[in-house]
C-alpha cells in the first residue's frame, strides 16, 4: 500500500475526470504485466502544463500518483514534469519498489500527450 500520504492524496482523488476541446491532448499508458492503466487529458500552454486531468484503473499507487501529478504539474514546464513529480512523491512519502511502475506509466501517458502537440 502507498504511504499515508500518497493514500490521502488518491482518497481525495484530485484531478481525476476528463478534459474536453480541441486543444486537449491524450495520452495513455499501460503496464504489460499487471495491467495499470492511466489515461491523462492535458492542456499545454507554450510548453507547459496548463491542466492535466486523469483516468486511472490498477493499482492504488497508480491512482495516487495520477492524482497527485494533476495538483503539482500544472504550470510546470513540460521538460521539468518528471523531476517535479519524483520531487513531489518523495515529499508524500515515496513509492516501494514494487508501485514504481506507477510513476513511469504517468510519464509515458504525459510524453505520448505531448508527442500530440508538438510540444515533446
Amino acid at each position: 500500500m502507498v504511504s499515508d500520504r500518497l493514500r490521502e492524496v488518491m482518497l481525495r482523488a484530485e484531478g481525476v475526470g476528463e478534459l474536453t476541446g480541441p486543444e486537449v491532448h491524450t495520452g495513455r499508458a499501460e503496464h504489460p504485466v499487471c495491467g495499470d492503466q492511466i489515461l491523462l487529458h492535458v492542456r499545454f500552454l507554450a510548453g507547459n502544463i496548463e491542466q492535466l486531468r486523469w483516468q486511472a484503473n490498477g493499482c492504488p499507487a497508480a491512482m495516487a500518483v495520477a492524482a497527485l501529478a494533476s495538483v503539482v504539474l500544472p504550470g510546470t514546464a513540460l521538460a521539468t514534469a518528471p523531476s517535479t513529480l519524483q520531487n513531489a512523491l518523495q515529499a508524500h512519502g515515496g513509492l516501494r519498489a514494487h508501485e514504481r511502475h506507477a510513476e513511469g506509466l504517468l510519464l509515458r501517458a504525459l510524453a505520448q500527450a505531448a508527442v500530440t502537440t508538438g510540444e515533446a
